[in-house]
């Protein structure tokens, strides 16, 4: 039986800055838009940014849970702020870099309100809203897709969907198919959830959990040992910093998307990079060298180590850029 659920509001404008035009809205997606699940999303809404000259090249730019449509901002308060902007490794002087927020989230697409369940929307079903949005907006080609973590699993998806539309694709943490650790790690933040009623006391300490295992024992060690409770203090404020933003509904919804996650590699038939890190406990090495042998456009493999495990895409800046700007120069 399907569910319907009510969009948030519309809206739209255009902004200029530097030689970046700046675009954003809110695309209707079509009535009803049917999950994988089997619930129907109605007036189902998908939010989007683009930021760079218009009649550059798109290169489309997704990030974890809890990133959004802004990789890059004027203020600096970007998702990928490191990554994106003028001047860097995705430069919106040369590029156009679209993102979105994700379906089921808590930002301005269609998601749940905090009150109530609402349904998984998987990495399938957010690839085909961004190739409807892709086409609304007249791309023909996107020139890189660029995904790190949960937008990496979605990427998957979508590079299958864009075909030859699609120059390259880059993933960043994100294999396949989840590993076991990730499941069970998941499956302990969300019964933390259940216990706690879904309060926001729950979700932030939810949060936490998580942010412990983006991380490494070997890098919370390094950064912490001998500051008595800092560890404890900085996983406190990770948490209560997401729980004032995020909802259990949207973090549930989201968190089961990643869980549910399949594609098979070999429907990949676009160059690929994917960035490994040997560190990860999420993405363990044996599962990402798994995907990257099966891609069937080719895979360009890169391994890197880092205290910062899953979050080195966020945190190994440098090794980053040099991944993505030779990503570009692949594409071109």
């Amino acid at each position: 039986m399907s569910s319907q659920f009510v969009p948030r509001r519309r809206e739209e404008a255009r902004t200029d800055c530097s030689k970046a035009e700046i675009r954003r809205g809110v695309l209707d997606l079509p009535d009803p838009f049917v999950l994988e699940c089997g619930a129907a999303l109605g007036s189902a809404r998908l939010a989007w940014e683009c930021i760079g000259p218009a009649p550059a090249p798109l290169i489309v730019v997704l990030g974890g849970i809890s990133a959004h449509r802004r990789c890059t901002t004027a203020d600096g308060t970007g998702w990928w702020q490191a990554q994106c902007g003028p001047g860097r490794a995705l430069d919106s002087d040369r590029y156009r870099l679209l993102g979105v927020d994700w379906l089921g989230g808590c930002d301005e697409s269609t998601g749940p309100d905090g009150a109530g369940d609402f349904p998984v929307v998987s990495s399938a079903d957010q690839a085909r809203a961004i190739l409807f949005l892709l086409n609304r907006l007249g791309v023909r080609q996107v020139h890189l897709l660029v995904g790190a973590s949960y937008g990496g699993a979605v990427a998957q998806h979508l590079a299958v969907l864009l075909g030859h539309r699609l120059r390259r694709l880059v993933v960043f943490s994100a294999a396949h198919r989840p590993a076991q650790f990730a499941l069970a790690l998941r499956g302990i933040q969300r019964a933390i959830l259940d216990l706690g009623n879904a309060t926001p006391a729950a979700l932030a300490l939810t949060r936490a959990l998580a942010v412990l295992g983006y991380r490494t024992p070997e890098g919370v060690e390094q950064r912490f040992a001998g500051s008595g409770g800092g560890v404890i203090e900085w996983l406190a404020h990770h948490g209560e910093k997401f729980a004032a933003r995020f909802n259990a509904s949207a973090y549930r919804c989201l968190s089961a998307s990643l869980d549910g996650h399949r594609i098979d590699p070999a429907a990949i038939r676009v160059p690929t990079t994917f960035f490994a890190v040997r560190e990860d406990l999420l993405v363990p090495l044996p599962l990402a060298r798994e995907f990257a042998a099966a891609c069937a456009g080719g895979c360009e493999f890169v391994e890197i180590s880092s205290a910062f495990g899953h979050d080195a895409f966020l945190k190994e800046q440098a090794a980053v850029a040099a991944v993505l700007r030779n990503a570009i120069g692949e594409a071109a």
